[in-house]
């Protein structure tokens, strides 16, 4: 496979450092592995027990970062903001059960290695697995690529029909009726561990955890669904609007 060459903006007045200028250290590692370790030793471990580990793509992608870092006019120290991650046939299809999760939290481990740096972007922060036929299994390779976006919102939340409203994070905002769920609804119809809502490329994506008796967004039955500012969610019996700015 032959990796394009990237694209640069016009407002990036030298090319990005050599990998020995990269500030790659083993406190941002530990860090971004930090953020990865509940998806290898949770629900989701099986799936990692051969064949590439989730945290060595994001060593690399910390690495890519790094190494592409560029001065814009104005002095700040800018990076690529889309990453294609090409991995063999066996690791790809191996990713598949759990591809949404993990690349959000490559994804947002990204973005928080980002703004730990103060390193600019032109649009918001993507990572894509790429399936590579001709590589061995447990082999990556990451090419990082500069785009031009909207900004993605930064804040959102759910607003529920008594007015009462409840703010987002970046982390899993869970929804259900146990205590441990970030909105606890006392809805006979929801279910324990109803559904979760998780910043996604370009925004926020909720997911239905397989409950009794589902998730409507604008009338309509989902599994999972990309929201929208506006979106008119009914968990169970139990209506919310979703509000991202």
């Amino acid at each position: 496979m032959s990796f394009g060459a990237q694209r640069w903006s016009p407002w990036l007045i030298r090319s990005p450092p050599t990998a020995t200028d990269s500030k790659l250290t083993d406190v941002v590692l530990r860090n971004f592995e930090r953020r990865l370790e509940h998806l290898v030793e949770g629900t989701f471990a099986r799936v990692f027990k051969t064949g590439l580990n989730p945290i060595e793509i994001g060593r690399r992608i910390v690495r890519e970062i790094d190494a592409n870092q560029s001065v814009a006019v104005d002095g700040a120290l800018a990076v690529p903001n889309h990453y294609w991650v090409y991995i063999s046939t066996a690791d790809y299809e191996r990713f598949q059960e759990v591809e949404t999760p993990l690349t959000n939290e490559l994804i947002e481990a990204a973005r928080t290695h980002i703004a730990d740096e103060s390193y600019r972007v032109l649009g918001p922060v993507s990572v894509v697995l790429v399936e590579a036929a001709e590589y061995p299994e447990g082999t990556l390779q990451v090419q990082a690529q500069w785009r031009e976006g909207a900004t993605t919102p930064t804040t959102a939340a759910l607003v529920m029909e008594t007015g009462e409203r409840f703010t987002i994070d970046d982390g899993p905002f869970t929804v259900g009726r146990l205590p441990d769920c970030s909105l606890i609804l006392s809805d006979e119809n929801v279910s324990r561990h109803h559904a979760v809502i998780q910043r996604a490329p370009g925004g926020w994506t909720l997911t239905d955890h397989g409950s009794t008796n589902g998730t409507t967004v604008n009338g309509t039955p989902i599994n999972e669904a990309q929201l929208q500012s506006g979106d008119h969610i009914v968990f169970g019996a139990t209506p919310a609007t979703f509000e991202a700015r």
